[in-house]
């Protein structure tokens, strides 16, 4: 019995099986290999800054304030 598929359907296949692939990894390992900056990609400031401690905001706007003068 010969399939045949169309481009459409491989490509929608190979995202099925990606989504399915990626499900499956913790997200220790779906993070690996990206940057800082790809981490927080789309995220609130609010959502960027939550677990931190005002000191710990506080002390690092004021390395940002230093580097500026």
């Amino acid at each position: 019995m010969e399939m045949t598929f169309t481009p459409e359907e491989v490509t929608e296949f190979g995202r099925d099986l990606g989504d399915v692939w990626l499900a499956r990894l913790k997200p220790a390992e779906r993070l690996a290999g990206l940057t800082p900056q790809e981490r927080v990609a789309g995220l609130k400031p609010s959502e960027r800054l939550a677990g931190l401690k005002p000191a710990e905001i506080e002390d690092y706007l004021k390395q940002l304030k230093k580097r500026e003068n």
